[in-house]
């Protein structure tokens, strides 16, 4: 093989595979369901909080990765929790949490969320996907 067939080829691969990331990175994920908890034990926390020191306010947040968990209400049990994915249904990109508003701002195309991750404001064609919470023995755990 020759260099500039070699050069050719290589060049064409690259475009390829940046096309491909191009494409996937602009698809719509409708995805949104309560992700239920893996059987078994193990050590696959999305999240962990220790609540002695940990989301003591309501409103407080702890994230780690694309998931974010936030207190909703006083009281150390699940229902006082929410967990959800910060990646936009619109175009996937990251969202913000705003305490003060109470909700979350896609920052590349203004959808909005609410503190339940339920759309406010389009063009999010659907809510933010839920995680399960867990609360034992003042940990939290979301899955």
């Amino acid at each position: 093989m020759e260099r500039r067939d070699f050069l050719h080829d290589i060049g064409q691969a690259t475009v390829a595979i940046c096309a491909g990331s191009l494409l996937a990175a602009c698809s719509k994920s409708s995805d949104n369901n309560v992700t239920p908890p893996p059987s078994g034990g193990g050590g696959n926390a999305l999240i962990t909080a220790n609540l002695n020191s940990e989301l003591a306010s309501v409103g407080s947040s702890k994230t780690s990765g694309s998931v974010i968990v936030i207190r909703t209400a006083t009281g150390n049990v699940p229902a006082s929790f929410v967990a959800l994915s910060l990646i936009c249904t619109h175009m996937q990109c990251t969202v913000n949490y705003d305490a003060g508003a109470g909700g979350f701002k896609c920052p590349c195309h203004g959808s909005e969320y609410d503190l339940n991750g339920g759309v406010t404001m389009g063009p999010a064609p659907s809510s933010l996907k839920k995680y399960t919470v867990a609360v034992s023995n003042n940990t939290l755990t979301v899955r």
